[in-house]
């Protein structure tokens, strides 16, 4: 039996995230608690940055020297633009003095440099969830429940944000078009066929909208999505797919319904998808619980992760006993699938992601 890699698409499940802290801090909730996405769950403290001042170079003197002009000592805290350090005579009030960068204290001072730790800082962790806190684990975070759709990815980036969902097409084929984003798109977050160029993105920044959810995008846009203000989410991968009737009709039924989008991507150990939550309330059905593993089996539907059918989603209708070969001359389990255009190909079934 082969046990797939697999993408969740699911109209209503129960859905677990853990929210964990940084670094050990103070859990705000009890177990049973209902809460909000913008609910503080949890606090910590972080560590301040180590800053290197290098007193010499901006007094513009030998590091030997710098020493005598230095006039703070370990231990002492700082404020930012505080004088470190001025040079004495003439000369010295034209070259000016060395200040402090950030608040902090003085942790050493060595051959002309100065290292300073800024403050620490206080990290309040949001529930990002509307649920039900079912678990809390001391000191770390805590475990959040709830009810509906879950949609995940294969790639994203930007990190968390909550909006009501927009869908800005009528047909997972068509684009998404910077016409469409408006001033109505300002705090939503967006959903449409996919992305060709960065116009759509500049568009979305100018209406500060809070994420973007698209089928595909451009390979090459992707340094230009890591550095945007708010996530995105793309569902079936780089290029110009569509994206799938499943997603899209799940997305364009709850449209106007608060999102919850996490686009943070993680492939190694740990591995975590970028994924849509929407809650539901309980009186529309009865959640199932998120399945473990499965084996990959008749009926399944599929999406192929290689050329040349990469991207395509469709399902399988046989699963040969014995390896065949291929058109590149290897010899490989495989499965027989239907793609959604109507062509009947055999994929191996390394080459496949499960969607369920």
């Amino acid at each position: 039996m082969y046990y797939p890699v697999e993408a969740r698409i699911a109209p209503l499940t129960t859905i677990r995230r853990d929210r964990l802290l940084p670094a050990p801090g103070q859990v705000l909730v009890h177990p049973g608690e209902l809460v909000g996405p913008a609910d503080v769950v949890a606090r910590c403290l972080l560590p301040g940055e180590v800053r290197v001042v290098d007193v010499g170079r901006a007094l513009g003197v030998r590091p030997e020297r710098a020493a005598k002009y230095i006039r703070k000592t370990v231990g002492d805290p700082i404020q930012v633009d505080d004088i470190l350090a001025v040079p004495g005579g003439l000369f010295g009030r034209l070259r000016g003095s060395c200040r402090a960068p950030v608040d902090g204290q003085i942790m050493d001072v060595r051959n002309g440099l100065m290292l300073i730790e800024s403050e620490t800082t206080t990290f309040e962790l949001c529930a990002h969830i509307k649920g039900q806190i079912t678990n809390v684990m001391p000191n770390r975070g805590v475990v959040i429940s709830t009810a509906g759709v879950l949609i995940q990815g294969v790639w994203g980036s930007g990190g968390e944000a909550e909006g009501v969902l927009k869908v800005l097409v009528d047909n997972p084929q068509r684009p998404l078009r910077a016409r469409a984003i408006d001033v109505s798109c300002h705090g939503t977050l967006v959903a449409g066929g996919r992305i060709l160029d960065e116009n759509v993105l500049e568009q979305a920044v100018e209406a500060k909208v809070r994420g973007v959810i698209v089928g595909s995008v451009n390979a090459e846009l992707c340094s230009f999505l890591e550095s945007l203000p708010f996530p995105v989410l793309v569902t079936e991968g780089f290029g110009t797919f569509p994206m799938s009737r499943q997603v899209f009709s799940l997305l364009h039924s709850h449209m106007g319904r608060e999102a919850m989008l996490s686009a943070d991507t993680q492939t190694r150990w740990g591995a975590r998808r970028p994924e849509v939550l929407i809650p539901l309330r309980a009186e529309e059905g009865l959640p199932a619980e998120e399945p473990g593993p499965v084996p990959l089996q008749v009926g399944d539907r599929v999406r192929a992760l290689r050329n040349p059918h990469l991207g395509a989603v469709g399902t399988v209708t046989d699963l040969p006993a014995m390896p065949q070969v291929l058109a590149s001359g290897a010899r490989l389990p495989v499965a027989g699938v239907d793609l959604e255009g109507g062509e009947s190909v055999l994929i191996p079934v390394a080459n496949l992601e499960l969607i369920r």
